[in-house]
């Protein structure tokens, strides 16, 4: 059973544009599905710009989609609702990518953790005090940090605190927002496997975004690769990284020096022109070594296997 879901989820942005005096619409995610099981870890690759960080805002609640509906625990996500709002912010919490960004400047850290606690909890003063020591004794901070501004830490150690303000509600899934790219390699690791042991120890389930294959293939259960706002390839990680199937995602591998033996003689997606393709064609054709006209005139949809493998192409039967 799903703990968390999303069906068809659709977000669309108005743009104006001056040159020519009238608003263009941006479709920066487009018919999104998927499960997310308890304990378990969804994770999501792409490229940046394609989607990935908008479906987070949806899942979360940070922004209400175009279309399409979010189920926790079985139940629809209201977004007028104050009351479901503030159980899916406690339920549902958020590791954002720069920890130097996320933390407020000017607040000492225990602060921070006890105002999260002060709104979402009936715990009286010490006992927040309590909680606040324990939490950041869960993720390997001493309890006097409590006392520091964030400006005092480095950027593992502040990733650390974002970490436990994360935790401190005791959610039951954490949406991971690329937390390991603006951290040192030799921190990287530290900081996977202390997610790797609160996911083991409170039974958290992780929607991991990242552009990291490697980390990718360690920490998921089951993967979804996006590309413009569109989910091309979904399967377990077993049948993602041992025989990729989708064009886009070969060339994601092609051009990841860990795996790009394997397809070295796939194009990198980093070195071929972003053609800007019809509406009623395959997003990737203008990228694709094995597009024909049909792929510039149709749009694959994304098609269920019976393995429950999923992609979106033609040329893959």
């Amino acid at each position: 059973m799903s703990l968390l879901s999303a069906r068809h989820l659709c977000k669309s942005y108005q743009i104006k544009s001056y040159q020519f005096a009238q608003k263009n619409q941006l479709d920066a995610i487009k018919d999104i599905s998927f499960d997310l099981e308890k304990g378990k870890t969804l994770a999501i690759v792409g490229e940046s710009g394609s989607g990935k960080s908008t479906l987070a805002r949806q899942v979360i609640g940070i922004e209400k989609p175009t279309a399409g509906e979010v189920y926790f625990n079985n139940q629809v996500m209201q977004y007028n609702d104050k009351k479901m709002r503030r159980e899916r912010f406690k339920n549902i919490r958020m590791i954002f990518q720069n920890p130097y960004e996320s933390l407020n400047p000017q607040a000492r850290i225990g602060k921070m953790l006890e105002e999260v606690l002060r709104i979402n909890t009936r715990l009286t003063d010490k006992q927040r005090k309590e909680k606040v020591a324990e939490t950041l004794s869960r993720v390997g901070l001493l309890s006097e940090h409590r006392h520091r501004y964030p400006h005092m830490f480095s950027g593992g150690q502040r990733q650390r605190i974002a970490i436990a303000r994360a935790i401190i509600l005791e959610p039951q899934v954490i949406i991971a927002d690329e937390p390991l790219s603006a951290l040192d390699v030799s921190i990287q690791a530290q900081i996977l496997n202390l997610l790797q042991e609160l996911q083991e120890e409170m039974g958290i389930s992780y929607l991991f975004i990242s552009h990291d294959l490697n980390v990718v293939e360690h920490v998921a259960d089951d993967v979804m690769v996006m590309y413009r706002g569109e989910v091309v390839e979904q399967g377990t990680v077993a049948q993602i990284f041992d025989q990729p199937q989708h064009p886009y995602t070969q060339t994601l591998f092609a051009s990841t020096p860990m795996y790009n033996k394997r397809f070295k003689n796939l194009t990198s997606p980093n070195t071929r022109q972003k053609n800007i393709v019809s509406e009623s064609g395959c997003g990737f054709a203008q990228r694709c070594d094995f597009c024909d006209s049909y792929c510039k005139t149709h749009s694959p949809k994304l098609e269920t296997k019976s393995d429950g493998y999923k992609i979106a192409c033609f040329k893959v039967k």
